[in-house]
């Protein structure tokens, strides 16, 4: 199983709790028809594969951003067996080196899939690294 690690989960139907936020899943499969989820099935087809988020909240729309949680991160990490973490953008690879998770599986980081400026050969080489890591 690859874990996937990206910034914030948004729901435009998602509703505050009286904490203020709604929490995300922990884990989640991302729909392979909207375009971080192409990006992500393209990249990593045909391995099995679970998103997680460096931040808790659910948002509700995609410009809006989570506070990013180390503590949240680290026991969603320690409670899945992985052969691959793959930490997607800025936000994601800085909550990883702030949780103090010791991963015993190789760990990559990249750009967020939702990125608009990859390019073909950007993504040849990308996938190319995560199934080099997986052999």
């Amino acid at each position: 199983m690859i874990i996937v690690v990206l910034e914030t989960m948004w729901d435009w139907r998602a509703m505050t709790s009286s904490a203020g936020y709604a929490q995300a899943p922990r884990f989640f499969t991302i729909h392979p028809e909207n375009f971080s989820g192409r990006r992500l099935h393209g990249l990593l087809d045909p391995h099995r594969f679970l998103v997680t988020n460096a931040c808790r909240e659910l948002v509700n729309h995609a410009t809006r951003h989570g506070k990013p949680d180390p503590v949240w991160l680290a026991e969603n990490l320690a409670s899945r067996e992985a052969k691959l973490i793959l930490l997607c953008g800025a936000v994601a690879h800085q909550t990883y080196l702030d949780c103090g998770f010791e991963a015993s599986c190789p760990v990559l980081v990249g750009r967020h899939p939702a990125a608009r400026n990859w390019t073909r050969e950007q993504l040849a080489e990308a996938r190319k690294q995560i199934h080099d890591r997986l052999r």
